[in-house]
């Protein structure tokens, strides 16, 4: 064989020993063995160029070599090969090294180095030249090792990604004009009711279209596969779901390949409707809804089409550059509604004057509350005109002023000329007349105390501030009637202690419904029960009940069907104000009235909110009214405008009453609330 054919055959071989491996390391010493012994070479090494220009060697021979070896000596050479560029004619590199021998550095283009080492003998130039092509195998070999370890890498870390994410995420792909899934996450099964195993062809079965693709299969055209970001609704397992969809196309054998995923948003869909529903229900409210800033010159941050209707702008830009002082006709009291609002953190029912853009001045209900936006209070707050109302109250305070000064003068005379008159005639049938005179004048003057006390009831409107002892309140009641009712009997049931949120009207309400229990009683001796429960029928104990029983003759069907309505026909009305004033009164304080009527007698609860004990108590008025002056009253025995009179003309009304002028008003809360000879 000549030596041409021997180079041949030795190239042959070595180039046998070139090929893809498990590992880059298993190839580069695959390959440094068949160099070696087809080359006679000793010792040898394949070594990768890092991106700073060092060696890191991949494989060697032996795998430890000394330091002070041949294979260190030709290692000591590659800081030379650290150019891409005319390496050409640098490589391949043969020099003789000071510890003997001959070393050779050859490129493998793209990757590193191949260094040989010969203690005996030496490689021709021929040989060394005809390498080149067999370098460059290897080097292709390594080079491919890396990009498929890289790929692995990859793989292994978007498979890591794929399935630790907690969205739905699916890869697909399509063939022959079909898509399936290829992989996909647990989210993905357990969201589309998929089985355990690894998804493959068909299984797309199992979905229908619009669960997966088709929202991106709509946007490609033209053969151009897109990446889609878009909303959808989908089936799930659970039923249908709305999801933020991605699609992003990936270079794949296949027809085409995407990667898929779902994002729920349903709940946040849900919110922005529900935000939208609110922010239309807010623009569209008949009140002025806004917010601002605290102190005088704060500033607006929103407005609904209530404020600007209320206040006469054109549009809701006029507030942008106003301040919220702006708007009162007095400006302090921004300032003093500001310190209000921000030391109680919720105001309700504070009544203001403002002045409209155009100048005109009305009056205004503001309740609101404070908040927080990036750390600083903000004034949320509702507004209605009361400007009517406030006219209407003046009104009427007028007319009612004027009525009863006109009444009561009107009342006095004809009182007045009966007793002239009683005492002028002497006939029995004449003096019967007289007397049913003066009793209709008294009871009118009676009639027209009680619409003060009616008015009292209003005045305080809903605000309620004080919590009362329910045991304790019944007591004193009780107490006070028994000083002047001798010949009735009052029970008061032994409970816990049970407190409600009510005010003065409360201890009203008790002392109309005691009177009219025995004033308008049949029996020799009249009885009077008082007791309180909590109240369980569908109020979870939040509720207090407190009952008034007693064992008269029970309330007329007219007059109670007139209470449990509400409300007066020309049909159906009471005859007075008694049963209306306990009424109003509760209904006031969040109650309400219930009647039950028994052979035995008639039964009344009175329903209102419970309170917590450990709120401020009031007593309303129980502990200090027992040496008070009560202004007016009934004499004993007389009975309240309740609605049982059933003889108008042999049974007399009473009410609170006061001693001053006719057109001067008293309040009403304190007559209201006194003792028997004022109910």
């Amino acid at each position: 064989m000549s030596s041409r054919q021997q180079r041949i055959q030795t190239l042959y071989e070595i180039s046998l020993s070139i090929g893809p491996k498990e590992t880059l390391a298993a190839t580069a010493e695959e390959a440094l063995s068949g160099y070696l012994q087809k080359l006679n070479c000793s010792v040898g090494g394949v070594y990768r160029r890092e991106d700073d220009g060092s060696y890191d060697p991949v494989a060697t021979v032996p795998t430890d070599p000394p330091v002070d070896g041949l294979l260190a000596a030709a290692s000591d050479k590659l800081p030379v090969v650290h150019s891409t560029e005319g390496l050409g004619e640098l490589l391949p590199i043969a020099t003789e090294t000071d510890i003997g021998g001959c070393c050779y550095l050859f490129e493998l283009p793209g990757f590193g180095a191949l260094v040989l080492g010969k203690h005996t003998g030496e490689l021709d130039s021929v040989t060394r030249s005809a390498l080149t092509e067999v370098n460059e195998r290897l080097a292709e070999a390594c080079r491919s090792q890396l990009t498929e370890r890289q790929l692995r890498k990859e793989r292994n870390r978007f498979h890591a990604v794929f399935d630790a994410l907690p969205e739905p995420v699916a890869r697909t792909v399509v063939e022959d004009g079909t898509e399936y899934i290829k992989a996909c996450n647990k989210p993905f099964r357990q969201t589309f009711g998929l089985p355990d195993e690894t998804p493959g062809r068909g299984l797309l079965d199992e979905l229908t279209p619009e669960t997966v693709g088709w929202n991106r299969r709509a946007t490609d055209t033209g053969g151009q596969r897109q990446y889609v970001t878009t909303e959808t609704r989908c089936p799930t397992k659970n039923g249908h779901r709305e999801f933020l969809f991605h699609s992003v196309p990936v270079e794949s054998e296949h027809e085409a390949e995407y990667i898929q995923l779902y994002v729920d948003i349903s709940d946040q869909k849900q919110r922005e409707r529900e935000l939208e529903r609110y922010e239309r229900l807010v623009e569209n409210l008949p009140i002025g809804v806004f917010q601002t800033t605290p102190g005088p010159d704060g500033e607006f941050r929103l407005v609904n089409r209530g404020l600007v209707d209320i206040l006469e702008a054109d549009s809701k830009t006029y507030f942008d550059d106003i301040a919220p002082s702006d708007l009162y006709v007095n400006p302090e009291r921004r300032q003093e509604f500001s310190e209000r609002l921000l030391a109680e953190g919720a105001v309700e029912g504070v009544e203001l004057q403002f002045e409209t853009a155009a100048g005109n001045p009305i009056w205004v209900e503001i309740s609101g509350i404070v908040t927080e936006e990036n750390g600083e209070p903000v004034f949320e707050l509702a507004m209605q005109d009361i400007s009517a109302r406030k006219e209407r109250d003046q009104q009427l305070s007028v007319l009612n002023r004027v009525l009863r000064h006109n009444l009561r003068n009107a009342i006095n005379v004809i009182e007045g000329n009966a007793a002239l008159l009683g005492e002028a005639v002497e006939e029995d049938h004449l003096q019967a007349s007289v007397e049913g005179i003066e009793r209709r004048v008294k009871n009118l003057k009676q009639l027209s105390e009680k619409a003060v006390t009616v008015r009292s009831v209003f005045d305080k409107g809903r605000r309620i501030d004080t919590v009362c002892d329910v045991g304790e309140l019944l007591e004193a009641v009780a107490t006070e009637f028994e000083r002047h009712h001798a010949d009735a009997s009052f029970t008061v049931g032994e409970f816990d202690a049970l407190y409600v949120r009510a005010d003065i009207r409360l201890k009203l309400a008790l002392n109309e419904l005691v009177s009219n229990a025995i004033v308008h009683n049949d029996q020799q001796n009249p009885s009077v029960t008082m007791t309180a429960t909590p109240a369980k029928e569908n109020r979870e104990e939040e509720w207090i009940d407190i009952v008034i029983a007693d064992n008269g003759p029970g309330i007329p069907t007219q007059e109670r069907n007139t209470i449990e309505t509400g409300d007066e026909t020309p049909l159906q009305h009471g005859t007075g104000l008694g049963l209306w004033l306990v009424y109003w009164a509760i209904s006031l304080l969040g109650g309400d009235v219930r009647i039950d009527q028994s052979s035995s007698g008639t039964r009344i609860t009175l329903t209102l909110p419970r309170a917590n004990g450990d709120d401020p108590v009031d007593t309303l008025g129980v502990t200090q009214r027992e040496n008070s002056h009560v202004e007016g009253g009934m004499e004993h025995g007389e009975p309240s405008d309740g609605g049982r009179e059933l003889d108008s003309d042999t049974r007399t009304e009473s009410a609170t009453t006061d001693t001053t002028d006719g057109d001067h008003d008293v309040d009403g809360s304190e007559a209201a609330a006194g003792s028997p000879e004022s109910s």
